[in-house]
């Protein structure tokens, strides 16, 4: 079973964008209940060989509206830079323990559309879900690590690769 990610933002204008979480260790974090996020390389259908550079789409979360919905508003509809943006997601060790596996962190991002919703209350299986929103960001760059053996890679769109 998945575990929830918890987000970090820092806007250039509004500073810490706090959320809601309460959950120990994670206080006022913004809890992202899915991620969705696709890097790619064009290729051609005939020989699968690539064609252009790589794409970056948006990074978008879902999660419930709360507290750092307005701020999140706001800096969509200001253009907001966000200096800095810190995704961490957690599993739990073979101690039963829950431990941090691996983060995203996207940097000089901006918030590109937000997307609210309401889950079709009449089905059970969304009887644990609140009001939500899409949340898509776009960035300059991005890292990955893996946090247990420290691996990372990182890639910035503007800049060719070697």
């Amino acid at each position: 079973m998945p575990m929830p990610g918890y987000l970090t933002l820092t806007g250039q204008t509004q500073g810490k964008i706090e959320g809601s979480c309460t959950i120990q260790g994670h206080e006022n974090t913004i809890l992202v209940q899915a991620v969705d996020h696709t890097i790619e390389i064009p290729k051609s259908i005939q020989t699968g060989l690539p064609t252009g550079k790589r794409i970056h789409g948006p990074l978008t979360i879902t999660k419930e509206i709360d507290k750092s919905s307005p701020k999140l508003f706001q800096a969509l509809t200001s253009g907001e830079q966000l200096n800095d943006a810190k995704l961490e997601y957690y599993r739990i060790s073979p101690q039963g323990k829950e431990e941090l596996y691996y983060t995203v962190e996207i940097k000089n991002a901006i918030i590109t559309s937000m997307h609210k919703f309401v889950p079709m209350c009449l089905d059970p299986a969304n009887k644990s879900m609140g009001h939500m929103e899409a949340v898509s960001f776009t960035y300059e760059t991005i890292i990955e690590t893996f946090t247990p053996d420290g691996i990372e890679a990182e890639d910035s769109w503007n800049q060719p690769k070697s």
